[in-house]
């Protein structure tokens, strides 16, 4: 985007500078227009060369072509940029002090161009996106590795955010696009299912839940006193457990209160700490699953960045499924 922008100011500024120099008369006053970067080249060319046939060589256009150029940009601006001779091209006056505005002008283009064609070709850009802490941490790692060995040009700032969080973000043109749950139908988002992780109970090694050596059945969280946390509200179970009086607003603050045996919680695998010795998890009975979406705007272009980021988040997705033993989701994309 900043590129593009640049290129809107450059040509502003082409035509500011062009006005400028070249003295347009009253009665014709759009006659600058006509100058092209064609004219511009050519005429700094000619005065490099000081001739009209080393010009042409360099240019590979024939010398009456490279003349009427030079000629059709002086009759444009109203002015003489070059003396000729029968031995030798010069500049003028005012083709002197043209010289290094033409430079300028034909050289911020070409920056441009190049600038507009790398990021086509996805050798430059960059990408944002915000996602929830648990795929953050443990699934994009070797996602991301991955994407900036194929694409070392681009730049990437990553938001993590609660799944309400990361909708909101993409929804408000924060972000290129988001990797969350579904928080609430969005008319004007896109959600493409990715994969899922089962849900299941984790609480103190000394909390009685804790000493079940199997699955806890979802009925025995109603006689203990239940954690909540941003992930906790949206999930299609949490209507089971009554209100809590505990609502704690991020993952850090609850495995907290979790160590200090206040009470119980549901997460998904990929939120459970795997290193800690405090805490016990355990599966839950009927299995539920929370769904990770590739959430995207309806009707947006994304980016040539962000279209090569999704399409390797898609493409190793699969290895990453099988890595920490989650569920595939092959359905079609939601749409509200």
């Amino acid at each position: 985007m900043k590129t593009l922008y640049r290129f809107i100011s450059l040509i502003n500024l082409f035509s500011t500078q062009i006005k400028f120099i070249t003295k347009i008369k009253k009665e014709n006053p759009i006659k600058y227009l006509n100058v092209t970067l064609r004219h511009l080249r050519t005429f700094i060319t000619v005065a490099e060369q000081g001739s009209f046939n080393g010009a042409a060589e360099k240019l590979s256009r024939t010398q009456p072509a490279i003349t009427l150029a030079i000629k059709q940009l002086e009759e444009f601006i109203g002015l003489k940029l070059l003396e000729r001779t029968t031995r030798q091209v010069s500049t003028t006056t005012e083709g002197q002090n043209f010289i290094p505005i033409a430079q300028r002008l034909v050289r911020d283009f070409d920056t441009a161009i190049y600038d507009l064609r790398a990021t086509a070709e996805r050798r430059s850009g960059h990408v944002s996106m915000a996602i929830v802490p648990s795929v953050a941490s443990n699934v994009l790692p070797d996602i991301i590795k991955s994407f900036s060995k194929e694409f070392p040009g681009i730049h990437l700032h990553l938001d993590d955010d609660s799944s309400q969080g990361v909708q909101r973000r993409v929804e408000r043109n924060e972000v290129d696009f988001g990797l969350g749950s579904q928080w609430k139908s969005n008319k004007l988002l896109n959600f493409k299912p990715l994969f899922a992780d089962k849900l299941e109970l984790i609480c103190h090694v000394d909390h009685a839940l804790a000493q079940k050596k199997g699955p806890v059945h979802i009925t025995e969280l109603d006689t203990t006193t239940f954690l909540d946390t941003s992930i906790t509200k949206t999930l299609r179970i949490r209507e089971s457990f009554g209100e809590s009086k505990f609502d704690f607003p991020n993952i850090t603050t609850l495995l907290a209160m979790l160590k200090a045996n206040l009470g119980v919680s549901v997460l998904p695998s990929l939120a459970i700490p795997k290193s800690t010795t405090d805490l016990v998890s355990r599966p839950l009975i009927p299995t539920e699953i929370r769904e990770i979406y590739l959430i995207t705007r309806k009707g947006w272009t994304l980016s040539p960045a962000a279209e090569a980021m999704i399409e390797t988040i898609v493409r190793e997705t699969p290895s990453q499924v099988a890595k920490h033993g989650l569920t595939i989701l092959n359905r079609p994309a939601v749409t509200s």
